[in-house]
């Protein structure tokens, strides 16, 4: 996992999607801990720079779920060869790099006693949730696309609904329901588990998919601004 490389091919990626705010909402994930954020306290991409790794992992993966038109300048979301959905590429761009933004300034470091090679007690590093902006998950990362620049009702709905029936909700009927209206929520659900389930290890992509070892460097958590558009 190459981290520099990766914020490259985000940013690359993310200036596709041509909507007012947009570099405000860049500046805002620049200035969080997003980059250098974990994925996970320690199931998937428990490392810095998972986040990042594993929002550009649910692109490609949705990519890969999806059929290109050229014709109509659209993925295709395909079921037993019947198009059921259509999903513009700024749209899969936005669902997939920033379903996830709900985690920043989410993730802190804190240290646990253990015995190292040589059998000496020793402070080790984990990961764990040290919340500072108690919102949610889908809902929150929605809220703060939104606090920059525009989404769509299909993007709403799938980065809403991305956890699926895993997520905060109290009636699943909703998530059965976003699907039935926007099929493609259930495109970037899937899309997420590929990424979590099938791509990525506890500590970076397994090896079918990546063969570079992850980087130690650049841990660094933040206080979290107000929710409002100013990031000064």
């Amino acid at each position: 996992m190459n981290i520099e490389n990766n914020i490259t091919r985000f940013e690359t990626e993310l200036a596709k999607v041509d909507r007012p705010g947009m570099d405000k909402l860049l500046e805002y994930i620049r200035k969080s801990d997003f980059y250098s954020a974990p994925a996970s306290t320690k199931f998937h991409l428990s490392c810095p720079g998972g986040l990042l790794q594993h929002s550009l992992n649910v692109l490609d993966a949705l990519r890969g779920l999806l059929d290109w038109n050229s014709a109509e300048n659209a993925w295709e979301y395909r079921t037993a060869g019947q198009t059921v959905d259509a999903i513009p590429d700024d749209g899969v761009i936005m669902m997939a790099l920033l379903h996830d933004l709900c985690k920043t300034y989410f993730y802190s470091v804190s240290y646990r006693n253990a015995k190292n090679a040589a059998g000496n007690w020793e402070k080790v590093p984990y990961y764990t949730v040290l919340d500072r902006m108690p919102l949610g998950h889908g809902p929150k990362s929605v809220m703060l696309i939104k606090e920059y620049t525009t989404l769509t009702s299909m993007e709403m709905y799938a980065i809403w609904h991305h956890m699926g029936r895993t997520g905060d909700y109290e009636n699943d009927n909703a998530v059965g329901k976003s699907m039935e209206m926007y099929p493609a929520v259930l495109a970037l659900q899937t899309a997420d588990m590929m990424a979590s389930r099938f791509m990525e290890s506890e500590r970076g992509n397994i090896e079918l998919f990546a063969e570079l070892p992850v980087s130690e460097e650049g841990t660094e958590f933040q206080e979290a601004p107000p929710l409002n558009k100013e990031t000064e």
